[in-house]
């Protein structure tokens, strides 16, 4: 059966910042049940990774066998919903879209995410974010990724898009500290959240964000009950990559929820 609430962000080892002993779907299945929580994988593609890394699950299987593998489940677990987190690449939109007119309709749920608008170094590794600060300051690198997120919405290629403010992961006061110049006000974060509106695109409030330096979810609970008042449709994620996190995120989505229809 399918129940009322979702997390609409789990990851299992076809992910590719997975090892290749991760959690696979059937590891959720359980705890999913137990919890009366429908459960939406929302694997990483990015095509970018995909055609430069031969070890990338979306490479070594195709999408065909992933969708295979999900519906066999889907057929015995109507709370599992099958879905990509695919990454935006601007110099990559034609193809990107031409994937998701191919693919969209054979998933429950599809949404786009801002990791790499420097190519080959993704901001949500903290290693690659201090390479990428030898060549770029970090206003530079704040400015790209708004800049690029921007493009991805107005693209309307997505019709919800993750984690819109991710760049703060360790880009904040506790740990790479901007500089007075860099604007990481909450304002710039809802002007990106306005856009989304604007554009009928949905923001995921998700709530991976404590367990970084950031340590708050992305967006802000300020910033994301400020969003709905506006009328932003919002979508709820733990951003689960391991199964015990999952377990522990689950009354924490739940409040989410609950927090949301208070507006």
């Amino acid at each position: 059966m399918k129940y009322k609430l979702t997390d609409y962000h789990i990851h299992s080892n076809w992910s590719d910042d997975i090892a290749d002993r991760g959690p696979t779907f059937e590891d959720y299945l359980n705890i999913a049940e137990e919890n009366k929580i429908n459960i939406c994988f929302l694997e990483h593609y990015e095509i970018y990774q995909i055609e430069s890394f031969e070890d990338h699950p979306f490479r070594v299987n195709s999408i065909e066998s992933y969708l295979e593998e999900l519906d066999k489940i889907k057929q015995n677990y109507e709370f599992v919903m099958s879905g990509l987190e695919v990454d935006y690449y601007h110099h990559k939109a034609d193809q990107i879209r031409e994937f998701m007119d191919d693919y969209e309709k054979q998933l429950d749920f599809v949404a786009g995410s801002m990791h790499e608008p420097i190519l080959d170094y993704p901001i949500t590794q903290r290693d690659k974010l201090f390479q990428l600060m030898e060549k770029w300051s970090i206003t530079q690198i704040v400015n790209e990724f708004f800049a690029h997120s921007e493009h991805m919405i107005k693209s309307k290629i997505f019709k919800n898009i993750c984690h819109i403010d991710t760049i703060f992961r360790y880009i904040n006061e506790h740990d790479i500290k901007p500089p007075p110049e860099c604007d990481c006000s909450d304002e710039r974060v809802l002007e990106l959240g306005r856009l989304c509106i604007k554009n009928k695109v949905s923001v995921e409030y998700n709530l991976s964000g404590p367990k970084f330096p950031i340590g708050r979810s992305f967006p802000s609970k300020n910033v994301i009950l400020q969003l709905k008042k506006e009328g932003a449709r919002i979508f709820i994620g733990s951003d689960s990559h391991f199964v015990p996190y999952f377990q522990e995120q689950i009354e924490a989505v739940k409040d989410a929820y609950r927090l949301l229809e208070l507006i």
